[in-house]
């Protein structure tokens, strides 16, 4: 995808998407969280029309929902008891913690789905190149589960043609099928590891200066969309800090619905994270206008 965030300075996506994390982190109220996730999903159908979200959709909704279950039956912390399970009470302030919690995970994997659709490793390390081993080592570290993701699923299909399956047969064969594929998978990541670290020997790397070519410039149009969510993000920590973006759950629970100022703030959220739907959009009318 060439449109969209990926027309400014790598600066202003990497800001707004490191922002966002923040922003996610510290909202903790249900109806902030639910908006902020449903304008995340929004945007990754808008790049791509949902496609790279897909991929990883089962595995947020898996671990989102673990933490919605689990919460409230692990925590005691509150006085309104709901019901009874297995004789233990599952508060109300719990069931509001679990949500969210699975709230907030899923927000952040949605986000870091996307952010991995727009920052490119060449991007992060133009960035980041004046600290080229901690860029080496992050940029690595953040392509590190899709490129383990993408190698089982090759081995997953070589092995399928010869027969072994994972997911059939008795117990003791499926067992066996799966250590294998992860001896197979360890191997071809080290031997992955020791080709890149001979190319990186060869080529020279940290033997002296770096030097790196510039393709981008920051404008004035970056200039504006930086301060413009350096501003809205600002206003977001304010009412942060005001408690209108979180839900107080003790001593006293406080009612789920918005009122006063939250509505404000909620506001601001929206138009923080509503921002590369925006431009999308913005990029779409010229699109249609020139044609």
């Amino acid at each position: 995808m060439n449109g969209g965030m990926n027309t400014f300075h790598p600066a202003v996506p990497f800001f707004f998407y490191a922002g966002g994390a923040v922003l996610i982190m510290v909202a903790r109220h249900p109806v902030f969280l639910a908006t902020i996730l449903l304008v995340l999903i929004g945007h990754s159908v808008v790049m791509d029309r949902g496609r790279t979200l897909r991929r990883w959709w089962g595995a947020i909704v898996l671990m989102s929902g673990f933490f919605l279950v689990i919460t409230p039956l692990v925590n005691r912390r509150g006085t309104h008891i709901l019901f009874y399970f297995n004789g233990r009470p599952v508060l109300e302030e719990a069931v509001y913690q679990g949500v969210m919690t699975a709230l907030s995970l899923a927000a952040l994997l949605v986000l870091f789905v996307n952010y991995n659709q727009v920052i490119t490793p060449e991007k992060f390390l133009f960035l980041f190149g004046k600290l080229p081993q901690w860029a080496l080592v992050a940029t690595l570290a953040v392509r590190f589960v899709p490129e383990l993701q993408r190698r089982l699923g090759d081995i997953q299909t070589v092995q399928r043609a010869r027969g072994l399956s994972v997911t059939a047969g008795s117990l003791q064969a499926r067992l066996k099928n799966g250590l294998a594929l992860v001896q197979m998978l360890l191997t071809l990541s080290l031997e992955e590891a020791l080709q890149t670290a001979d190319s990186m020997k060869a080529r020279g790397y940290g033997t002296g200066k770096r030097s790196q070519y510039n393709p981008y410039r920051f404008r004035t149009a970056d200039r504006l969309a930086l301060l413009f969510l350096a501003a809205v993000f600002g206003l977001a920590l304010f009412g942060w800090r005001l408690g209108d973006l979180v839900l107080t759950l003790r001593p006293v629970l406080e009612p789920m619905f918005l009122h006063g100022r939250e509505w404000f703030y909620l506001f601001v959220i929206s138009i923080y994270f509503v921002f590369p739907l925006f431009i999308e959009g913005r990029e779409a009318w010229r699109w249609r206008s020139w044609k």
